[in-house]
């Protein structure tokens, strides 16, 4: 059961996925074959280099080493530099992959790019170079020259598969390193056609689902065209909130052979998503049919998708009286349910029942700590929290500790709270130092946030994902023509990045600035993301503010169904409240609430209208 966005994400500037990966390999590692380089006089296995001076491999060397300890100095964008200038004057593929290793890592995509050339210079045969400079593309959102560096990777991981010449990196799958398509690691339908939903996911975890879904757009290779190359596309689109997208491939996908139940609830999803409840409904039927176990509570969830709530909450009452063994994953569902509603009693009866499920303890854990948190019971919602370390809900459960502990004044702890650990990589650091920023912000300590970014940026010159949150720091702390000039300049770095895009027209449309170019700007954005609900609602508060709150209504009240975030709800209330339908208002106003209780832009709405302020439900019995 997928948590709801609503109590995950942190709201209308979603931190961008992070593109990079830990840099691997340690300090002796480097020194060693930057040490093999030097005896080999500059001679590569793979080349017959020129020999290189002694002077120079020495500064070669001293280049190594200065960027291995810029590296755990945290001074990423010296070590990448370094890496990169050694790679350039030795001749040892290593170094050129250890070189765009870091720089992917850095988020410094341009020497990364440099570094990959390098690499590929040296090792021509090899498909891993080639996922770097893919890779390094994305990052610079240069969606077309990623595009050719994704085909020829395919081409050339199909040779060497052939060959049998896979490159001894391209084995490490499970640790997140490009694979060649060969019989052995190939999922189902074999071969390059079942390994290419792995590649797929790999690039997505990589490089994020927006880019990767604009980059394959247009791609032809023959794996992407299997069955199982189709349903990855599909499960793709929609997760790039491209509904019709997604319909298309997974019809492509069934038409190829692909397995029935798993299409068939992508089919089911993305026609939820669009609102033709029975076209989701059959799919979702017919998902069910073709795997009766695996997708028992198929009808259910479309249901819920849907947004009728009441309906499948009979559906799944009904299916767990018939077949007891259902029940934790019922209950799971149904306390999803009543939680989202405010029940808070009822969701605290069926999520304790499950403390004594192996398969369902962290997420009960969870979710009854984010009732006691809404009841105010800290000590309880910490102490739940904590239980959470190691498992995959430890993250966002850091997140709201953090946050329960920086309201309470204990801001030092919130922020070490979020802080990266011993020995985490570059990528780590700089996530940690976003969340730390986004909690000082939404705490209302903006300067220090600034503060934060910019020590952050000053290690990582350039990061994209560093110089975004910059701007939304600045617009929260009221420098708006400071935010705006940001994103002007990220938007003309990455003109196709629709998270740039929409951000920037939002800003603009907010503060009633050149509203044109903003309804271009999020225009641009949502045709490549025509589901997404955060630039629905954009648009929406473009329309608002343009005096058409009619046209805003439909936009705002699909995207609080496909995302219950808290933002999302304000705007709706407030469009509501405009039109004279004042309790509809208060009712959206209190679901946003219901999602999350401390939310500013219900309380600023309330203040400009005028209306009584709400207060989120929460009182109740202690856990």
């Amino acid at each position: 059961m997928v948590m709801p966005r609503s109590l995950l994400t942190p709201g209308r500037y979603p931190t961008p996925r992070s593109r990079c990966r830990s840099a691997r390999g340690s300090l002796a590692a480097v020194v060693a074959l930057s040490g093999a380089a030097l005896l080999a006089a500059g001679v590569s296995p793979a080349s017959a280099a020129p020999r290189v001076q002694v002077a120079d491999l020495a500064d070669s060397s001293a280049l190594v080493m200065t960027a291995q300890i810029a590296l755990k100095r945290d001074d990423c964008g010296r070590a990448a530099a370094d890496y990169t200038a050694a790679a350039r004057r030795l001749s040892d593929a290593r170094v050129a992959e250890r070189a765009a290793d870091v720089a992917l890592d850095c988020g410094q995509y341009q020497l990364a790019e440099q570094a990959a050339a390098r690499w590929q210079q040296l090792m021509p045969h090899d498909p891993a170079p080639l996922h770097a400079t893919m890779r390094a593309a994305l990052g610079l959102y240069q969606i077309d020259a990623a595009r050719t560096a994704f085909e020829r990777w395919l081409q050339r991981s199909v040779a060497a598969a052939a060959n049998g010449a896979g490159s001894a990196r391209d084995h490490r799958g499970a640790s997140g390193r490009a694979e060649p398509v060969t019989p052995g690691n190939a999922g189902d339908g074999g071969g390059a056609a079942g390994h290419i939903a792995q590649q797929v996911q790999q690039v997505a975890d990589e490089s994020g689902v927006a880019a990767t879904l604009a980059m394959l757009r247009g791609v032809r290779a023959p794996p992407l065209q299997t069955a199982p190359g189709q349903l990855a596309l599909a499960d793709l689109a929609l997760d790039g909130w491209n509904y019709r997208e997604a319909l298309q491939y997974a019809q492509r996908a069934l038409s190829a052979g692909a397995a029935r139940a798993p299409t068939q609830m992508v089919i089911a999803r993305a026609q939820a998503g669009l609102g033709d409840a029975q076209q989701a409904e059959a799919a979702a039927t017919a998902a069910r049919a073709a795997a009766p176990k695996q997708q028992s509570f198929a009808y259910a969830d479309v249901l819920l998708l849907l947004g009728h709530e009441r309906e499948a909450q009979q559906a799944i009452e009904t299916l767990v009286a018939a077949d007891p063994g259902l029940k934790s994953q019922a209950q799971r569902r149904l306390g999803l349910i009543a939680f989202d509603s405010g029940d808070y009693t009822t969701a605290q009866k069926q999520f304790a029942a499950l403390l004594g499920d192996r398969n369902s303890a962290a997420i009960a854990v969870y979710y009854l700590s984010a009732i006691a948190e809404r009841r105010d019971e800290e000590r309880t919602a910490l102490r739940g929290y904590q239980l959470l370390a190691g498992t995959p809900l430890e993250s966002a459960a850091r997140m709201r500790a953090a946050t329960l502990l920086f309201k309470n004044g204990q801001h030092e702890a919130a922020l070490q709270l979020l802080s990266a650990r011993n020995g985490a990589g570059p990528a780590a650091r700089v996530e940690a130092e976003i969340a730390q920023a986004q909690l000082l912000s939404d705490g209302g300590e903006a300067n220090q946030a600034l503060a934060r970014i910019n020590d952050a940026l000053a290690r990582a010159p350039g990061h994209p994902d560093l110089l975004y949150q910059k701007a939304i720091v600045l617009e929260k702390g009221g420098h708006t023509d400071a935010a705006i000039a940001q994103l002007e300049s990220l938007y003309k770095a990455r003109p196709q990045d629709g998270s740039i895009a929409n951000a920037l027209g939002f800003i603009l449309a907010d503060h009633d600035r050149d509203l044109g170019r903003s309804q271009k700007l999020i225009g641009a954005a949502l045709r490549a993301e025509p589901d997404n609900p955060v630039i629905l609602d954009s648009m929406a508060w473009l329309d608002y503010r343009r005096g058409m709150a009619r046209a805003a209504l439909p936009l705002l009240e699909r995207a609080f169904r496909l995302d219950q975030d808290a933002d999302i709800g304000a705007h709706w209330g407030e469009v509501l409240w405009s039109l004279g339908e004042k309790g509809k208002a208060r009712e959206a106003w209190t679901r946003a609430l219901i999602a999350d209780p401390d939310n500013t832009s219900v309380k600023s709405a309330e203040q400009r209208l005028g209306a009584p302020q709400l207060l989120a439900p929460g009182s109740g019995t202690s856990i």
